[in-house]
């Protein structure tokens, strides 16, 4: 299979990036605004706990048939279906808020929106192991930085719009961004298709046949060691990863003090880090480091500084959150773009294989894992908090007990 040139992936990676980084920003467009959007639905406020995870418990859902629907329809296809899903259940989640079921429609939204957001790891790694060759870490990396820049957008337009129009309105440029990928990908598709010069890539990202059994994947999952204790590892790491990218701006308005647009703000800024922060640990997994084995590195780092947040008192300069917050997201989110990669990687020789899976398969079967924690991790939120008081116990909680799992996970992916 011939590997294209960086510049030759770069329009294939923009696009995956865009359908990515409009599903992550889905997922989390409410966040910033949760203290408004409790106040008119008559809900806790720490309800955002419950919206997340319902996005993340029907992701998990999703996962189990994601890829084989991408194997039916192919990848691009697969991020369009997405875009559509996304824009349809962000429209449900605002449109009806301020009726009597309101709550209910909100939740089927995030359902929706968690059906879109299945689709897309699945079918990007399809797409960007046809051209990523050696660069692999780099080039996933890249791509898993769109979901960290999705929350920088959020961050900042969700405080905007309902300043000013209200917290319905922050609806607005998510569609309009949704429907701009779709467009996209639609015109991507005849160039595409001039760059697949064997029979054997379109067979795989367009084939004849599916199987909707939605745990064969799993099963055939649990029976590879390695590729079983990966996607364990993401288990562990995960809800500490949830929980920075929809409790940050909670953080700083409920706990330390801070006003709305100073804690968007402040999510911006570490989500900011974070997409700077994931192309160099691409760049050092292809390097120098063997990416299991930096990815556990970095939890370390992440359960580092959680239990740092345990000493920032109420009324901090923002400077100095600013900056916690940031090396904490570097860590704590950063990591998913070595594990799409090494996910990626160690399953592509069971696809080339008659009974094996492909890598849209195999991720999506990992991913049933992955979204399982985050569909929980959030939901606990407010049980937690009941039980440790504050809102640093409940990260440094999950800081400190996610990286010590997710490196013993790791070490026996490797040993395996």
């Amino acid at each position: 299979m011939k590997i294209l040139t960086m510049r030759s992936c770069l329009p294939i990676l923009l696009l995956t990036m865009s359908a990515q980084g409009v599903a992550g920003w889905a997922s989390f467009f409410l966040s910033p605004a949760s203290r408004e959007v409790a106040t008119t639905l008559g809900l806790p406020f720490s309800w955002i706990g419950w919206q997340v995870g319902s996005v993340y418990g029907s992701t998990l859902i999703g996962c189990l048939f994601a890829g084989r629907v991408i194997d039916r329809i192919g990848a691009l296809r697969g991020l369009q279906l997405s875009m559509l899903l996304t824009i349809l259940g962000a429209i449900l989640a605002v449109i009806f808020a301020r009726s009597s079921l309101g709550v209910l429609f909100m939740f089927v939204g995030s359902i929706f929106i968690g059906f879109g957001y299945s689709l897309t790891n699945p079918s990007s790694s399809e797409l960007l192991m046809l051209f990523s060759g050696k660069r692999g870490g780099l080039i996933f990396s890249i791509k898993q930085s769109s979901v960290p820049l999705g929350l920088v957008v959020a961050g900042l337009a969700t405080p905007l719009c309902t300043k000013y129009w209200g917290w319905q309105s922050c609806v607005i440029p998510l569609v309009l961004a949704a429907f701009l990928s779709i467009l996209m990908l639609e015109f991507a598709r005849s160039r595409l298709s001039r760059t697949r010069s064997n029979k054997d890539r379109e067979r795989r990202l367009v084939p004849s046949s599916i199987s909707f059994a939605p745990l064969r994947g799993v099963f055939r999952l649990c029976k590879t060691p390695h590729l079983l204790w990966l996607a364990l590892a993401s288990v562990s790491l995960s809800p500490l990863q949830i929980l920075v990218m929809s409790y940050t701006s909670t953080f700083a308005v409920e706990y330390l003090g801070f006003g709305l647009l100073a804690g968007g703000l402040l999510l911006s800024l570490s989500q900011g880090v974070t997409f700077l922060a994931r192309p160099i640990w691409g760049i050092l997994s292809d390097r120098y480091i063997e990416p299991r084995r930096l990815v556990a590195m970095i939890a370390l780092s992440a359960g580092f500084f959680s239990a740092l947040l345990l000493f920032l008192p109420r009324g901090v300069d923002f400077p100095i959150a600013a900056l916690l917050f940031s090396l904490l997201a570097a860590c704590a989110v950063g990591w998913n773009g070595l594990f799409m990669m090494s996910l990626a990687m160690l399953s592509r020789t069971s696809a080339s294989r008659p009974d094996g899976m492909s890598i849209s398969v195999a991720t999506s079967s990992a991913l049933v894992f992955t979204y399982g924690s985050c569909f929980v991790g959030p939901a606990l939120v407010p049980a937690l908090l009941g039980l440790v008081g504050d809102y640093a116990n409940v990260f440094a909680l999950y800081g400190v007990c996610g990286s010590a799992a997710a490196v013993y996970c790791l070490r026996r992916s490797w040993r395996s």
